[in-house]
């Protein structure tokens, strides 16, 4: 005879196969729901990437970040995969970063750090520091060093420039433009308790950026690359609307917009450039000041 007291472990032995049972069942639909449903329905893949792969590029300005591909798409969620790399003056091994969009568009990248460490730094001082003495500080900093070294950098300017003005800079200096040469149109907002809004990375650019230009070989303009650089940054920024994501990123749209609008350079951020032609801008009344991000011994 039963006690009273004590279960029917029978029946919960039961009553346990069926919640399993049905647990089984309701996997293996939604599994083949998702597989047959993903065969109809249109991927919102290609934009997450040109979106959010371009945008994770933009507010990365201290990482070299290469192609990405679609590493997932369920019913709940699709991913997108990139490999970067710090941005030092050296090599340096790739991390792969996560972002991760669910069913009700919130976007995730818990991996994705914003810009740090000596470039991130540099960045952020554009439009910060004091211009009294500053540069002739730049000047003793570089002279002390051997110009042979390969430095990582930030330029920044006495004043936004324009694209028309950076031509015209890049003419005198003779500078190309390419892969090396990045322009900040936006400096970085900072931290104010009296803000509610969060504060927002710096917006750099380079074509390199674009989802499909990572995929392809494609020409640089050279001495008028700012101009191209910018209707090509100003056509990303028409792809976006005021619903996406974007606060992973430390990004959002009105500050996107903002700065495809004015269009203005404040500085530049070179990667991998001799010193000796680092400090050949120096001299020039529309360059404020060169922080040296890193340097290393040109071994190549």
């Amino acid at each position: 005879m039963l006690n009273p007291r004590e279960p029917d472990w029978a029946q919960v032995a039961r009553a346990l196969g069926k919640v399993l049972a049905v647990t089984v069942v309701l996997y293996l639909a939604l599994s083949a729901a998702d597989r047959a449903l993903w065969l109809f329905l249109p991927s919102g893949d290609e934009r997450m990437a040109k979106v959010h792969g371009t945008a994770a590029r933009v507010a990365n300005p201290d990482k070299r970040v290469s192609h990405g591909f679609d590493s997932g798409e369920t019913l709940l969620q699709s991913a997108y995969t990139i490999w970067a790399e710090p941005r030092l003056a050296g090599y340096s091994e790739p991390e792969r970063y996560d972002i991760v969009e669910t069913l009700f568009g919130t976007i995730h990248a818990p991996n994705l750090d914003g810009p740090s460490g000596n470039l991130g730094d540099a960045i952020s001082a554009v439009e910060t520091g004091p211009d009294e003495g500053e540069k002739e500080t730049a000047r003793k900093t570089i002279d002390a060093l051997p110009q042979t070294l390969v430095a990582t950098a930030v330029v920044e300017f006495t004043h936004p420039m324009t694209a028309e003005q950076l031509i015209a800079f890049n003419r005198r200096h003779i500078l190309r433009g390419g892969p090396d040469v990045s322009y900040i149109y936006s400096p970085p907002s900072h931290y104010d308790d009296s803000d509610p809004s969060p504060p927002r990375n710096a917006v750099v650019w380079n074509r390199n950026m674009i989802e499909e230009n990572t995929w392809e070989e494609f020409t640089y303009e050279h001495e008028t690359e700012p101009g191209t650089a910018l209707r090509e940054f100003r056509n990303w920024v028409g792809l976006l609307n005021e619903g996406d994501d974007l606060s992973e990123f430390g990004l959002d749209y009105q500050w996107l917009a903002l700065a495809a609008e004015e269009g203005a350079v404040y500085g530049l951020v070179m990667d991998r450039w001799k010193l000796a032609d680092l400090r050949a801008l120096l001299p020039d009344q529309d360059v404020k000041t060169i922080r040296l991000a890193d340097v290393t011994f040109d071994l190549g």
